[in-house]
């Protein structure tokens, strides 16, 4: 038995031994090594539904190794299924079961991961069925369920596998059958070769399949990613471990990215060895995608990381390999699977995420020695490595275009008439929707007709092309004129060269129009991917004889040509949509040499202004850096003195593409430019623009923000300022470095809060970072310093989408010399001019006085102004000559540009006449206007390969159709623009409209993999429509102010408005099928599944509402239907990746609809054709004085039995009364009164005082009341319905001055509608009540009690104690004391004591509807809701009042925060600390209005919120705070001798016997003037004269002495004279001067008024005020005046470093010898014998070093002594000099002209010396 038990041990170990010296099998040279494989893509939503769509592919790989390194490979057997439908997953079946109730509630939870858990499931085959008896047409769509997406005869069936029948993959079969040969090397796949003629699409799938074999078994030999340093050899790695886990760097079909090694042995067989590797795609050195657009746009970065990728993906691999453990570089692989996601995140995680699964998977079915060898690929052609390459659409097409190339004549012929009758019925089909109405299927066929375009052959398009298009005088069928638009709009579209050559013959046979032309070029420019021959073709077009005959076409060519360099040359930023550079370095070097000499050659050829500012915008688009130099010497060089400002700007914004290629070289050019003091705002806010287009360091932004620290300029100074704090508070993705950058640099900045009428840089924006999208409007402005109207102006549109930001649009304008009429006809009413034909009427006026013979007698105005002109001569500061122009951007490339007729423009300023008169006759008959087109918003791709081998691609495409007929009557009696109406005023203007616009947009985005054979994906499929329907007549009767406007209703209805989006997953095949001609012709079957998203929520949203059914006739209504993103979540923002979204906004006839609508307006005047000539003259002055304005509004919807009227009467009124102080001081308590009599005003007499109190105690009522009567609704109501509305509203009727004030506000507001307007029935009563708080007044007290009794302090309570001891009262009663009346102490003062910090407002109803009720307790619970930390709340045991609310808002002095305290029936609420500076509101209209649609709102609103105050309107108050306090721009000259400008600037300057300018209209119209003087040095009585309005009004003190004066009103007040002759005006009576001082009906010029020692002189039609009170002077003027301005109250331009501008515009440093240039020299002001010095250069005459003589000036003038008298007095001063050599001609031009006027011209000049100069200052005869 042992020996049994022996035997039986040696035979099993001789059989382990055996089993043991077995080889292991291996990849060996000489065996055939088959496997099996299959890969399947999925796409879908999983999140929203589980619906899927995708593709399956199987074949068996054969590898034959002819060495151990050579390998062949072939496919065999290959099949390809399409797959679409719907997964069941297990959860669905278990809830099914659980199912107790017809109402299923299913959690989130139970649907999460069904897809990805199903649907990577291979094992089973969910693919069972086969799709039969089915068209190639037919679309799988949804029915009403989406669990059945279709019903068959048999069962309802989830999905489905269709394969792909054998015809249609012949071709396929054929590439993939082919051999490949690689070399594999431990591993590693290198070395592919292939046939030349299989295309590359093959040879990526079989790279694919390579890829599952590429194993790194040894990381030593590859790029080793875990080494602890650089110079440490890596021991981490011991390939005899039995688990090895390692980094490296390695290539494969996706790119050459990190990947993570993870080997270890199989425990269980032996010699297997498990490897699972897993890719890092956010590290990778190179990475295989390929993009293109018709846009720019970029992938920004945040915060100095790389741009997030917008397709993110992620692989991982198991293999299992048979090891030979002799011979670690033997193996064997025996299966592999791949696993990958790529997914595609638009928004946020909260649902909406686009997933395409791939799995492929390699077994081993067979090895053995090879029995047939496979043949080699012959002829062969090296293809690389693993990396997958891209095939473009060119080489597509080429491959498409050689078969065309291959084939005989008849069959091209067959082919082409194909091709052309599908393009022709295309385009027909679109041509007569254009007619009819706009639908999706239109922008679908647009879209499908440019990509038959595209895929034309040369031939074949240019044959199509020419045959379609003709000149359009043969068209006269509309028809096939909008055919042949369409067809052109295609063709700009197409964006290939072929295309370009197209236009260029269409161009040159004169087929097309210059505007078909200009529009051609510019939409192939942005379409076309630029090559060199293309850009050369549009050089061609450039200088062809079209190009050159039409400025229009010019100018379109050079801007393309500009354009499409750009897209030739420039290089690609990272995730950037642009183009490449060429392969060839020295090739694109070339290029750009040449290019940059064309564009060089435009500019110095160009015979015009406007052809040199085409040439320098088409230098901006291309942004050559070659150009740079050309640019600089126009900006900084030699010309740039010569060059106008104008094209110097253009210069400097045409660098804007290159800033950030040559930042540093840009920064050098610029940096001087915009940190010249001398340079004009323009140039250095321009040079400011491209220096932040460069995005510069922070050292930079520090560098600019320290300048502003230094800066003269207030337009610069806040431009940058602004811009700045812009950028900081920017939230787009792109600018979050400079945002933190920004940030900083503002700490170093100068705050500028010039206000609105200064240069700034604002934007408004929109972030949403949960849907990851954005949009931000940046409007720039630059303003003008003559008027407060802006120079230039631009508004720029970004967009963040989909990770990439893009500056989509961009428009501006800049005019010059424009300003007088913009300012005439929008600014103050400065010429009675209320319009354009007021304008114009006046100018014909002016210009039919000026030719006439008329004259008349010379007044003393006149005469005397002549005087002053000539002794002191102003020059006139006139506007430059009119310029400007418009443009267009799109994506950053100017596409247009429209340049202002310089003589048209000019002859409109002076004239008032326009060279359109053809035009206004062609109105008088009809215009008919008919507009159509046809473009592409949005085109762009992106690509990434998958592990297949498939590409990936992410691609949006667009279309939009726009059309628009009008027929447009317009009648003006008299006309517009004739000649002959010198005198006549408009009396009426008949307009009738019909016409018919309608927009449809649509947007098809789709993440879809192709195979070449089938295409699937996920799509979304988004349709926007809106039409305007626009038909009616308006008649303005001007003269009787009557006015007329019909509006014609629908007849049927109409959809105003869509919007609807649908996301599904489809599938489409491409199918070859001969036709009966044995022509091979394409057919493509497409089928879908809606994606109806139940999985998050299993209904959607739904909301109807609609209105006017009853009551207009006509019905509106609103229906939306939306998927949320989160479950049970309803009213969140909708997301167009969850469900189909659709927005209906309709319009349809309702009940008894009306045919049309009458609207009447008219303004009512009471006849006075009964009174007699006395009672007229009554009744219109107390007319005037209420200023009473009476209107009707009559509303009549005809039909024949059931009319809806509806009648408006307006009135409103004025009228002044007096407060009734003792009534309101009852409620308030008695230590706080003011206003009684021994409360005096500080710093003014009793006498004042008690005249100033009886005129300021006056309010001013204004009443508008509103009645509104309508017929009753019918079906509705049985009577009238009325409404009454009354509004008062009591302030001031004088603003406010004094300290001792307590006025009020008041607004009462009374509504009665119901059956009458009696009250009885529904009525609501507002009062509310501004008036000051209790702690204002207690501050107040405070700070008179310490200025009454400064030194009893320590005697007082403590509540009247203040810690600053000098508050701002008390410096203004000091100021007030010295006779200082408006210090800046007393503004601040004046302007927080008639602050009114306090609102009462009490509301009364009665009977209010239902719906009143709800959505006021609504409003109520939102407050609460938003409010909830700072609220308290009192509801119990509360018994107010019933129906009554009361409600008291409180703000703080600095006015930042508010208390709110409320009383309602049933509560008691106060809410504390509500923020009113910068005011956040948020308001959710779905729960206020109880509606399910998302109409969230949360802004912050840009201006603080103002409570009212005594001193200035409300209106005042905003437009002051916008314009920091210059609303009403004033100079005062005060009693010590201090002036202050109109731009705020102070400067001590006494005035003596000699009338000085105060302020004068330096304009060429001379409207005013003001002098002053000081007859007496040893006081301070001043006389001021005012010319006005033809008239010179003279104001000074009454001389007589005190005990010669009565006790009369008119002792020791004003003495006026008007003309010479004195006037008395009694205290507070307007006194009105007339144009004819005899007729009280004729126009009025000015106003009079004395108020206590204040006379004040009015002119609202100039909009000039002059005050004095005989020692001070004050002038306020309108912003009209802005830069036209001179005198002692400076030029009124902005800025402070050019106040001290003299006559001449010469700009003086001192104060002093400002003051003495605007003193009018006069014999009557200075002693016999003197005389008084005037200002002019001091001039030297010498030998400079090279003995030669020169004449030198001094910079700046001075006082001189005129001939004949010599120096009294005088003064040393430092001054520059400019000197020039003698002989000059120039020179001697200089020494004749300084002798009679400053030569402002000196200032600007370079100094060449200093010297020691006296000021002569008084003068007396030798």
């Amino acid at each position: 038995m042992n020996r049994v038990l022996l035997l039986l041990l040696g035979l099993c170990l001789a059989q382990a031994n055996i089993r043991q010296d077995r080889p292991v099998p291996v990849y060996d040279q000489g065996k055939d090594y088959v496997y099996r494989y299959e890969g399947d893509i999925k796409s879908g939503i999983p999140q929203t539904s589980d619906r899927f769509s995708g593709m399956k592919i199987q074949a068996d790989v054969r590898l034959q190794f002819h060495t151990d390194q050579d390998v062949l490979m072939r496919l065999e057997k290959i099949s390809l299924k399409t797959l679409l439908g719907e997964l069941d997953s297990p959860e669905e079946k278990k809830m099914q079961m659980m199912k107790t109730s017809s109402e299923e509630v299913v959690p989130d939870q139970m649907y999460k991961d069904a897809f990805m858990q199903d649907h990577l499931d291979m094992a089973k085959d969910w693919w069972m069925k086969w799709w039969q008896n089915k068209e190639s047409s037919e679309e799988i769509q949804d029915t009403d369920s989406e669990e059945t997406p279709w019903k068959s005869d048999k069962n309802s069936e989830k999905s489905f596998s269709q394969e792909v029948p054998e015809q249609d993959m012949r071709e396929f079969r054929k590439h993939l059958e082919k051999v490949i040969r690689f070399r594999y090397e431990e591993g590693d796949v290198k070395d592919i070769e292939a046939r030349k003629d299989e295309p590359q699409w093959s040879v990526n799938f079989k790279r694919g399949i390579l890829h599952l074999i590429k194993l790194t078994m040894d990381p030593r030999k590859s790029e080793l990613l875990d080494r602890d340093d650089d110079v440490t050899p890596n021991t981490s790695y011991n390939k005899f471990a039995n688990e090895r886990i390692y980094r490296v760097m390695e290539d494969d079909v996706t790119g050459r990215c990190e990947t993570l090694y993870n080997i270890r042995d199989n425990q269980v067989q032996k010699n297997i060895r498990e490897i699972i590797k897993t890719k890092d795609y956010r590290n990778c050195e190179e990475r295989s995608e390929h993009a293109q657009a018709i846009q720019s746009g970029f992938m920004p970065d945040e915060q100095g990381d790389k741009p997030k990728e917008l397709l993110e993906s992620s692989v991982q691999t198991r293999a299992y390999v048979i090891m030979d453990k002799n011979s670690h570089d033997k193996f064997m692989v025996k299966s592999v699977e791949s696993r990958g996601q790529h997914v595609f995140q638009p928004y946020s995680d909260k649902g909406g995420e686009v997933i395409t699964f791939a799995k492929q998977s390699l077994k081993l079915l067979e090895s053995a020695d090879w029995t047939e060898q496979l043949s080699e690929p012959e002829p062969s052609e090296r293809k690389g490595g693993l990396m997958f390459v891209f095939d473009t659409r060119e080489q597509n097409r080429d491959l498409t275009w050689n078969r065309y190339m291959r084939m005989s004549d008849a069959q091209k012929h067959d082919v082409t008439q194909m091709r052309t009758e599908k393009i022709q019925a295309l385009c027909q089909d679109i041509a007569v929707d254009l007619n009819d109405g706009i639908s999706g299927e239109s922008t679908r066929k647009f879209m499908e007709l440019v990509e038959e375009l595209r895929n034309l052959h040369q031939d074949q398009l240019e044959t199509i092309i020419m045959e379609e298009i003709t000149s359009p005088e043969e068209h006269t069928d509309w028809r096939h004129k909008n055919a042949r638009k369409v067809l052109l709009d295609a063709v700009s579209l197409v964006g290939k060269k072929e295309a370009l050559k197209v236009i260029q013959q269409l161009m040159e046979d004169d087929k097309v129009t210059d505007d078909e032309c200009a529009q051609m070029l510019t939409g192939i420019s942005l379409s076309i991917q630029p090559c060199p021959e293309s850009v050369k073709n549009m050089l061609e077009i450039v200088k062809s004889p079209r190009s050159q005959s039409s400025r229009q076409v010019r100018q379109a060519a050079w801007l393309s040509l500009g354009t499409m360099v750009h897209g030739l040359l420039s290089e690609r930023r990272e995730g950037q949509l642009e183009k490449h550079l060429p392969e060839n370095k020295e090739t694109a070097m070339e290029l750009r040499r040449l290019y940059s000499q064309e564009l060089m050659t435009c500019m110095e050829d160009a015979q015009s202004d406007e052809e040199k500012l085409m040439c320098l915008k088409a230098m901006g688009n291309a942004g050559l850096e070659d150009t740079v130099d050309r640019l600089q010497e126009l900006i900084t060089g030699k010309e740039s003195d010569t060059t106008p400002l104008e094209f110097r700007v253009e210069a400097i914004r045409a660098l804007w593409r290159v800033a950030e290629k040559l930042p540093h070289k840009i920064l050098n050019i610029l940096f001087p430019v915009f940190n010249n003091p001398e340079r004009d705002p323009e140039e250095r806010t321009a040079a400011f623009d491209v220096v932040m287009a460069s995005n510069p360091p922070l050292s930079v932004l520090e560098m600019i923000a320290q300048s502003t620290q230094r800066e003269t300029s207030n337009q610069v100074g806040q431009y940058v300022y602004t811009c700045l704090k812009k950028l900081s508070e920017s939230e787009l993705p792109k600018d979050m470095r400079m945002k933190t950058d920004c940030k900083i640099a503002l700490r170093l900045a100068k705050p500028f809060n010039k206000g609105i009428q200064y240069s700034q840089s604002r934007r408004f924006q929109a972030m949403d970072r949960d849907m990851q999208m954005g949009a931000a409007l940046d409007i720039n402005t630059v303003a003008d310093k003559s008027s407060v109207w802006p120079r230039f102006a631009s508004a720029k549109l970004g967009l963040h989408a989909m990770g990439y930001h893009m500056d989509v649009f961009e428009t501006g304008v800049r005019v010059e010399g424009l300003q007088a009429m913009i300012d005439s006809l929008l600014g103050k009413d400065m010429d009675e001019k209320k319009g354009i034909f007021d304008y114009l009427k006046k100018k014909s006026q002016q210009r039919h006085h000026a030719d006439g013979s008329w004259n008349s007698r010379k007044s003393l105005h006149d005469i005397e102004m002549e005087k002053i002109q000539q002794k002191l001569p102003v020059e006139t500061r006139r506007h430059s000559e009119p310029r400007g122009h418009m443009y267009m951007k799109w994506f950053g490339n100017e596409i247009r540009f429209d340049q202002l007729n310089k003589d048209d423009m000019q002859q409109l300023i002076d004239q008032g006449r326009w060279p359109i008169t053809d035009k206004e006759e062609e109105l008088r008959h009809g215009m008919d206007t008919h507009v159509t087109k046809a473009t592409k918003l949005v085109e762009a791709s992106r690509q990434i390969p998958t592990q297949l081998g498939l590409p990936i691609t992410l691609e949006m495409n667009s279309a939009l159709l726009m059309t628009s007929d009008v027929n447009t009557k317009l009648k003006v009696t008299p006309g517009i623009f004739r000649e002959d109406r010198h005198n006549q005023k408009v009396k009426g203007v008949d307009c009738e409209v019909k016409g018919q616009q309608e927009i449809a947009l649509q947007l098809v985005g789709k993440m879809s993999v192709d195979c070449h054979v089938i295409q699937s994906g996920v799509a979304l499929n988004a349709m926007m429509n809106t039409q305007f329907p626009l038909s009616g007549k308006m008649s303005l009767d001007l003269e009787n102010k009557k006015h007329k406007m019909t509006i014609e209703t629908p007849e049927k209805e109409r959809e105003l408005f869509v919007w609807r989006s649908e996301p599904f997953v489809f599938t489409e095949e491409t199918r070859s099928r001969l036709n009966a001609d044995g022509v091979e012709r394409e057919d493509k079957v497409f089928k879908k599944l809606s994606i109806q998203g139940k999985k998050t929520q299993k209904w959607p949203n739904m909301f109807h509402t609609s209105y006017g059914r009853e009551e207009l006739g006509i019905e509106f209504a609103l229906d939306t239907r939306m998927v949320s993103r989160m479950n049970n979540e309803q009213t969140s923002p909708f997301h167009p990746l969850t469900g189909p979204t659709e927005l209906r906004l309709s319009c349809k006839p309702g009940l008894h609809v009306p045919w049309e609508i009458d609207l009447e307006l008219q303004q009512t005047e009471d006849t006075v054709r009964h009174l007699s000539p006395m009672e007229r003259l009554v009744f219109t002055e107390e007319k005037e004085r209420r200023n009473e304005k009476p209107m009707e509004i009559y509303v009549l919807a005809k039909h024949s039995q059931h009319p809806r009227t509806m009648k408006i009467k307006l009135n409103t009124y004025e009228e002044v009364t007096q407060e009734d102080i003792d009534s309101e001081d009852a409620r308030i308590p008695g230590r706080f009164r003011h206003g009684k009599a021994k409360d005096m005003e500080p710093g003014v007499s009793m006498e004042t005082d008690d005249k100033m109190k009886q005129w300021l105690n006056q309010i001013l009522r204004r009443t508008i009341a509103i009645q509104l009567e309508r017929s009753p609704v019918p079906n509705k109501e049985s009577q009238d319905f009325k409404m009454c509305v009354t509004t008062e509203l009591e302030y001031p009727a004088v603003p406010e001055w004094r300290l001792l004030q307590d006025r009020r506000v008041k607004t009462n507001i009374d509504v009665k509608w119901g059956r009458d307007c009696s009250g009885n029935d529904k009525r609501i009563k507002i009062t509310a009540k501004w008036q000051k708080s209790d702690e204002q007044r207690h501050q107040e007290k405070m700070e008179e009690l310490q200025e009454q009794h400064p030194s009893s302090q320590e005697d007082t309570s403590e509540e009247f104690i203040r810690k600053d001891k000098t508050t701002i009262y008390s410096a203004c009663v000091q100021d007030r004391l010295q006779g200082l009346m408006e210090t800046p102490a007393c503004r601040k003062a004046v302007e927080q004591r008639s602050l009114l910090q306090q609102m009462d407002i009490d509301v009364e109803y009665h009977n209010i509807p239902t719906w009143m009720k709800e959505m006021s307790s609504a409003l109520k619970q939102y407050v609460y809701h938003i409010f909830f930390d700072r609220l308290t709340v009192e509801d119990i045991d509360v018994h107010n009042d019933d129906n009554k609310m009361r409600m008291r808002c409180t703000i703080d002095r600095d006015q930042k925060e508010m208390n709110v305290t409320m009383v309602t029936p049933e509560e008691n609420i106060k809410i504390n600390r509500i923020s009113i500076e910068k005011p956040k509101i948020r308001l959710d209209f779905s729960k206020i209005l109880k509606t399910r649609l998302p109409m969230k709102t949360d802004w912050s609103v840009a201006f603080p919120m103002r409570f009212p105050s005594t001193k200035m309107t409300m209106r005042e108050q905003y437009m002051d705070m916008m314009m920091n306090d210059k609303f009403i721009p004033h100079c005062k000259y005060q009693p010590n001798d201090r002036i202050r400008t109109f731009d705020g600037v102070e400067f001590p300057y006494q005035v003596g016997p000699c009338d000085h300018i105060l302020a004068k209209d330096a304009s060429p119209e001379h409207r005013f003037m003001v002098l002053i003087n000081k007859p007496d040095m040893e006081n301070n009585k001043k006389i001021v004269k005012v010319f006005l309005e033809g008239k010179k009004i003279e104001m000074s003190m009454n001389n007589k002495q005190q005990s010669q004066q009565s006790s009369d009103e008119e002792d020791n007040q004003m003495q006026i004279t008007i003309d010479g002759r004195q006037v008395s005006l009694p205290h507070l009576i307007v006194h009105k001067i007339y144009k004819d001082e005899e007729d009280a009906g004729s126009p009025m010029m000015f106003t009079m008024q004395r108020i206590g020692k204040k006379v004040k002189v009015e002119c609202d039609r100039l909009g000039v005020t002059v005050e004095t009170d005989g020692h001070s002077a004050d002038v306020k003027i309108s912003n009209a005046y802005r830069g036209k301005m001179a005198g002692l109250c400076g030029n009124f331009d902005g800025e402070h470093h050019s106040e001290y501008e003299g006559p001449s515009r010469e700009v003086y440093s001192s104060p002093f010898d400002f003051g003495l240039s605007y003193r009018i020299p006069s014999q009557e002001c200075h002693e016999q014998g003197k005389s008084l010095s005037v200002m002019r250069n001091v001039r030297i005459t010498q030998l400079n070093e090279f003995n030669k003589k020169e004449t030198c000036f001094s910079k700046m003038p001075v006082a001189q002594c005129p001939e004949g008298f010599m120096v009294s007095r005088s003064e040393t001063r430092h001054l520059e000099f400019h000197c020039l050599p003698s002989e000059l001609d120039i020179t001697k031009k200089y020494t004749e002209l300084h002798k009679t006027k400053p030569l402002d011209m000196m200032a600007t000049k370079r100094t060449d010396r200093i010297e020691e100069v006296e000021a002569e200052l008084e003068c007396e005869m030798e």
